[in-house]
């Protein structure tokens, strides 16, 4: 867990000295300029946090978790002047230059990005709104989105008004996304601030999981790359009782699915894991202090990655559901960016409820949609529909109709699949 606040308004001793207060292991804090700024890093010991740099306006740093690949984690606080504003746009760009890492941007940005982030009186500049659009489309980031109200900072201004604006956010990079791909970014509530805190969750909430139904059979073009992938189908269609029937058809097309799934599981296994592990295990044979060339060991791993990472490219392909790109474009991240999207895009996280409330419990959405289908589909009663009925043309006479409702012949069956 990585706590950061912004505008904190103390010094660097003091801030860091709330470590222990709230809970924390360690901290890093940039002190503010009198009233103005401030800024401060917390995390525990479950997780490393190495700082890289830090000025007034950002902590940058590189957040390295048990199990996982090293990312990229910077807070950000924009300048209140606007006049100043540009030094985080500056700083941002600066930063992005240097390093590769998945990355992921935090904090209070005194700036939004479309004019609809504000509701209320006071119109932004919106040279202001284009310089932080700038900054974030060189930097290659995108908005993570949010759940919760629609706004993060709420003014009381002249004349009674409130002023509502969404300046606090998370912006990522395609290769972060990737990483993460069910992270969400919710909008929480402060008693006594004019700050909403925001709360950035990297992993599925276990809530979720609980209704997660079964996923349904997915054909993966990748399994064609496995030389035994054609005598595998044979053998489990063989396997299971001859189809006389439709039901028995169905129930057999079922069986085979379910054992090529699980054949898929054995013999792909998690493709990126693969990939990471075959990494290390490259790097090893470099290092050796007897090396003189390449191995024999060494041009299997190669040849293993190429392999993998054209299995991944046909994977992601295939969940981006963009079919327009040949398998040799090696444009691996683009598809992960866009199967991320897609998957972002079909997640329901909140439904409104008939008086206009919201709700995000898992369990109250299930009923909830089940319960609109039942309305939709649930007849309100007809009047006079044979009066109705008498006004259609018939198309299906009585000898149509009674070919149509004759039993399916094995001949039928066969011509039509084969």
């Amino acid at each position: 867990m990585v706590l950061c606040i912004v505008e904190t308004q103390i010094a660097k001793y003091r801030v860091e000295g709330l470590v222990g207060r709230l809970g924390f292991d360690s901290s890093f804090g940039v002190g503010s300029s009198g009233r103005s700024g401030g800024l401060c890093l917390y995390w525990k010991n479950n997780v490393n946090v190495e700082i890289k740099t830090f000025s007034q306006y950002h902590i940058d740093s590189v957040v390295t978790e048990p199990g996982k690949d090293p990312w990229r984690f910077s807070c950000f606080y924009g300048a209140a002047n606007r006049s100043l504003r540009y030094k985080t746009w500056d700083t941002m760009k600066i930063l992005r230059g240097e390093s590769s890492l998945p990355w992921v941007c935090i904090g209070d940005f005194n700036e939004i990005l479309r004019p609809e982030e504000q509701f209320g009186p006071n119109e932004r500049d919106a040279a202001q709104i284009a310089g932080f659009r700038e900054a974030v489309d060189v930097c290659e980031l995108a908005d993570l989105g949010y759940k919760g109200l629609d706004w993060t900072f709420e003014k009381r201004i002249v004349g009674g008004d409130y002023c509502r604006v969404r300046l606090d956010r998370a912006l990522a990079s395609p290769t972060w996304s990737a990483m993460f791909p069910f992270a969400t970014l919710e909008h929480l509530t402060a008693a006594k601030s004019d700050h909403s805190p925001i709360l950035l969750s990297t992993e599925l909430d276990t809530s979720e999981v609980r209704l997660v139904l079964r996923k349904p059979f997915r054909y993966e073009c990748m399994w064609e790359r496995e030389p035994s992938f054609k005598t595998q189908i044979e053998q489990m269609w063989t396997e299971q009782q001859p189809a006389t029937t439709t039901t028995m058809l169905s129930a057999k097309l079922n069986a085979v699915a379910n054992q090529l799934k699980h054949w898929g599981r054995r013999t792909f296994g998690s493709v990126r894991q693969e990939m990471r592990e075959l990494r290390t295990k490259l790097a090893a044979l470099r290092a050796a202090p007897d090396r003189i060339g390449p191995s024999i060991e060494e041009k299997e791993v190669q040849d293993r990655m190429v392999e993998l990472s054209y299995r991944e490219e046909i994977m992601m392909r295939q969940r981006s559901r963009i079919t327009w790109l040949s398998h040799g474009d090696n444009n691996t991240q683009y598809f992960q960016k866009k199967a991320s999207a897609r998957r972002a895009r079909n997640r329901i996280v909140q439904l409104q409820r008939l008086d206009g409330s919201m709700s995000s419990d898992p369990e109250e959405m299930a009923g909830m949609a089940t319960d609109f289908y039942k309305n939709l589909y649930t007849s309100e009663g007809t009047i006079g529909m044979e009066e109705v009925l008498s006004h259609i043309p018939v198309r299906v006479n009585g000898d149509m109709n009674n070919k149509l409702n004759a039993p399916y012949m094995n001949e039928e069956i066969k011509e039509a699949l084969f």
